[in-house]
C-alpha cells in the first residue's frame, strides 16, 4: 500500500540528491505546469538535476510558465526517480500513462485522487500552494528568485481562477499577497491566461454559442465539438482548451460540460465545471476521470460522437436532477 507522507518526510525525499523527471497531467493548465516548474526551482536550488515532461503539449500563451524547458518526449530511465505533481490519476498522464509504475511520489491537491505511488496530499485551491508550502517546510522561500514566485502565482490563480471560484480560501489569498510583495508581474499573468485571446480561441467562442446544447431547462449545457467543426470554424486543440468555460457562463446552467473529439479512434476528452454545489469528479469518476468536486475532466472512448454526446447527456443529468434532493 502507498504511503501517505507529511510535509516534513516530503520535504525530507524533496531533498534526496536524485536526478529528477516531473511529470504533468495531460491537457495541461497553469496549476500543473507552474507547481511542476517551481518544483523545478527548488530541485534546481537543491543542486539536483531536473527536468519537466507532459504527454500533450500546453497552449502556446503558457510558454512564459516553460519557457523551451518542457519535455514532450523522454527516456524515463535516465532519470533516478520520477515525480508526478497536479495528477489525480495515472491516466492523467496521458501516453505517458505507461511510466505510473516508474513514479515514487506524487504531490497532488484533488479530493479524488489513486493514490498509485507515495504521495503528498493537501486538498488546497492548488498543487501549486503544497510548492510553496514546500519551500518553507526547506527553509529556502527567501532563497529563490522571481521565476519560483511567478510559476506559483500561475498556478494558484489558474485554479481559483483568478481567486473568484469557491475553492479560494484565505490561505490562498495570503499566499497570493505574499508572492505580489515579492514583485511578480500579476497583473502581466492574470491577463495572458484570462484575458489574452488568440484569433482561434475566438472563433472557438462563436462556435460554442452557435452549438451549445441546452437541457433541463438550460440548468444542464453541454458543448460536442467533433474534429469535422475544428475544420469548418478553422480552430484547433488549443483554441479549445478552455471552451467549457464559455458556456458555463450561461444564465441559469448548473452544469457545463465539453466533449472534444481527439483524433481519430474514438476518443473524446471531457472537461466539466458545476456553478452549483455538485460534486461533477464522482460523475467524471464514472469515465475513470476526476478532479475537483466544482472543476473535473475525463477521457471517453465511443463509436462515433452521438454516442458520446447520449453518454454525457445520460450521465451528467444525473447530476442536475440529484441537485438540491
Amino acid at each position: 500500500m502507498n504511503k501517505s507522507l507529511t510535509m516534513k518526510e516530503l520535504a525530507s525525499k524533496i531533498r534526496e540528491k536524485k536526478s529528477t523527471l516531473i511529470f504533468c497531467h495531460r491537457n495541461p493548465d497553469p496549476d500543473t505546469l507552474g507547481s511542476a516548474f517551481a518544483l523545478k526551482e527548488i530541485l534546481k536550488h537543491l543542486g539536483i538535476a531536473v527536468n519537466v515532461c507532459c504527454a500533450d503539449k500546453p497552449n502556446a500563451k503558457f510558454s512564459f510558465i516553460t519557457g523551451e524547458d518542457l519535455l514532450n518526449e523522454i527516456k524515463i530511465d535516465e532519470y533516478e526517480r520520477a515525480i508526478a505533481i497536479d495528477v489525480g490519476s495515472s491516466k492523467q498522464l496521458g501516453d505517458f500513462s505507461c511510466y505510473a509504475d516508474k513514479i515514487s511520489l506524487i504531490i497532488d491537491h484533488h479530493e479524488m485522487s489513486e493514490r498509485f505511488a507515495d504521495y503528498y496530499e493537501d486538498f488546497a485551491p492548488a498543487s501549486a500552494m503544497i510548492v510553496y508550502e514546500l519551500a518553507l517546510e526547506l527553509g529556502i522561500l527567501d532563497s529563490l528568485g522571481e521565476r519560483f514566485f511567478s510559476c506559483v502565482y500561475a498556478g494558484l490563480s489558474g485554479d481559483t481562477g483568478c481567486f473568484k471560484y469557491s475553492n479560494t480560501n484565505k490561505r490562498a489569498h495570503l499566499i497570493a499577497a505574499d508572492l505580489v510583495t515579492r514583485g511578480i508581474d500579476f497583473a502581466k499573468i492574470n491577463n495572458i491566461i484570462f484575458d489574452s485571446k488568440s484569433i482561434g480561441e475566438v472563433s472557438a467562442i462563436r462556435m460554442a454559442y452557435e452549438n451549445v446544447e441546452l437541457l433541463l431547462d438550460g440548468r444542464l449545457a453541454i458543448l460536442l465539438v467533433t474534429n469535422e467543426m475544428k475544420s469548418k470554424y478553422g480552430i484547433t486543440d488549443d483554441d479549445i482548451g478552455d471552451i467549457v468555460n464559455t458556456i458555463r457562463q450561461i444564465q441559469g446552467t448548473l452544469i457545463a460540460v465539453s466533449i472534444k473529439e481527439a483524433g481519430s479512434e474514438g476518443r473524446f476528452s471531457i472537461s466539466s465545471r458545476a456553478n452549483a454545489d455538485i460534486d461533477v469528479s464522482a460523475l467524471c469518476a464514472e469515465l475513470g476521470g476526476g478532479g475537483h468536486p466544482r472543476a473535473s475532466g475525463a477521457t471517453l472512448y465511443a463509436s462515433s460522437p452521438s454516442e458520446a454526446l447520449d453518454t454525457i447527456r445520460t450521465l451528467f443529468s444525473k447530476g442536475v436532477l440529484g441537485y438540491g434532493k
